[in-house]
């Protein structure tokens, strides 16, 4: 380092050094205490919308109204919602994407600024209840969103590796929980959200549990296998 910049620094000692605090003051915040912060309120999201009388009572009545549809049939409806995906648009995906609770997690999105994404609400056999925008598949039973959750009973919680939004913006995680009914302590569905890695960072995108290579490569838990009934 020259002289004449040692003598600068010198001089300016007390002004360099209260500028490298604040830099460092920003960098901390922008590493840390914004991510961490925005994580905590994804935390109160969950929270408040475990006791969502919309979602709840959406997945009452699709548990009720499709107790007595088979595998068969979750997967002829998952074929062609997946058309329907390929294709941007269908009756089926418009039908559920046109329900109160599909509106009402539209809302929560748009609200939310770019913290979330996307969301899904799957009821209590694996089946796309809700959904604010167009999806891949409406049968999530063998889905690492369904199967490390919805089993394990309350309080269970999946949170995926890192993957791009479902429109290739940016970098999100699929954070998903148990649903259950308040009346009875009973688990009905999953909510699953789709957040933005960019705002939580680690502090709420770190996977968990570790998935597997399989897991990653085929978004079904490993155990089951893709074609497993």
């Amino acid at each position: 380092m020259s002289p004449p910049i040692l003598a600068f620094i010198y001089t300016h000692r007390r002004a360099v050094a209260a500028g490298l605090l604040l830099w460092s003051a920003f960098i901390l915040w922008r590493t840390v205490a914004e991510p961490l912060l925005a994580s905590r309120r994804v935390d109160r999201l969950f929270e408040s919308l475990h006791r969502d009388p919309v979602l709840i009572d959406a997945l009452r009545e699709q548990n009720a109204r499709l107790a007595d549809k088979d595998r068969d049939w979750a997967e002829a409806q998952d074929a062609a919602w997946h058309a329907e995906r390929l294709n941007g648009t269908g009756p089926l995906q418009n039908a559920a994407m046109a329900t109160p609770a599909s509106q009402h997690l539209r809302a929560l999105v748009f609200a939310s600024g770019t913290l979330v994404s996307h969301a899904f609400l799957i009821d209590a056999k694996g089946r796309m209840t809700a959904e604010p925008f167009p999806s891949a598949n409406f049968w999530q039973y063998p889905k690492p969103k369904f199967q490390y959750t919805f089993p394990k009973g309350e309080g269970a919680r999946d949170t995926s590796w890192i993957e791009r939004s479902w429109d290739g913006s940016h970098p999100v995680c699929w954070r998903s929980e148990t649903m259950t009914d308040p009346q009875t302590g009973q688990p009905i569905g999953v909510l699953a959200l789709e957040v933005n890695d960019e705002i939580v960072g680690h502090f709420g995108c770190r996977e968990a549990p570790l998935h597997s290579d399989y897991e990653r490569a085929t978004n079904h838990v490993e155990t089951l296998g893709v074609n497993a009934r």
